[in-house]
């Protein structure tokens, strides 16, 4: 197109101006998102930080205007996202331990992890060279990291991070175990259940904001579950565990209070 042409489309609404070379198509005016992946274009870069952290999906992360200009590291493997060059997962969750606290650092490493965007290994693997170059947001890596259990799998949702982090602050009770799977007597398998401690009998089902419409799959689901093993069951929705979470922390307690006085089945 000559740029006649495309003065005339901008004036017209087909499309808006962005930066260097760069129009958005259509009359509706542009999302932040749109302007970062325009400048992104424009500057002939790649999408990094807080723009990647949203491209990729990843929870906890909004737009800062971060500058996408940096320089990249030797482990760092570009692909296409939302049409424009981006970083991949590793070094996304990377540059954001820059950028966030190590809460929401969390978040978006659970999801990264659930997305199959990197591993802990593959982390782990570059922590000597962030050291050496004394990258900022290193130790907020290493502080994180410390915090998952070996071997754990990645939880399967942000509401389930949600949990393990509030699980924290009730003195004196381990990590919960994720996505545990139960058996019945026949070694049938009957559920998975979000988050458990099996040494306490004591098990966890989570209401998602996406959850109408389950409650008696959930019913069914939970009964069985305790008929198998014995185990005492806590239920927690979204909006105790993000808009009352000391309320639930307490609830959460009394749980585990109540767990231990009790016998463990034997079955468990």
């Amino acid at each position: 197109m000559t740029r006649p042409m495309l003065r005339w489309g901008v004036r017209a609404g087909r499309w808006q101006h962005l930066g260097r070379a760069v129009y958005l198509d259509g009359p509706e005016p542009p999302a932040d998102v749109d302007r970062d992946r325009g400048r992104v274009l424009a500057a002939k870069t790649v999408a990094r930080g807080t723009l990647a952290g949203v491209l990729h999906g990843l929870d906890s992360v909004t737009l800062d205007g971060w500058p996408s200009r940096r320089s990249a590291p030797p482990w760092m493997r570009p692909q296409t996202l939302g049409d424009v060059p981006c970083a991949d997962g590793l070094t996304t969750l990377l540059d954001l331990a820059a950028l966030l606290d190590d809460r929401s650092w969390e978040h978006a490493l659970e999801a990264g992890l659930r997305k199959g965007l990197t591993s802990v290994a593959e982390i782990e693997a570059v922590l000597p060279e962030l050291s050496r170059a004394r990258s900022p947001g290193t130790m907020r890596v290493r502080r994180v990291l410390a915090l998952r259990p070996a071997d754990a799998p990645p939880t399967e949702s942000l509401l389930e991070t949600l949990l393990v982090q509030l699980a924290r602050t009730i003195p004196g009770i381990p990590s919960p175990v994720r996505q545990f799977e139960v058996f019945d007597i026949e070694a049938r398998l009957v559920a998975r259940v979000d988050l458990c401690w099996p040494t306490l009998g004591l098990f966890i089902e989570l209401d998602g904001q996406q959850h109408a419409g389950q409650p008696v799959y959930d019913a069914s689901r939970e009964t069985a579950v305790v008929a198998a093993t014995g185990w005492l069951v806590g239920r927690f929705s979204w909006y105790e565990v993000v808009r009352v979470p000391h309320s639930t922390a307490r609830r959460l307690e009394a749980l585990v209070e109540q767990a231990r006085r009790r016998p463990l089945p034997v079955s468990a």
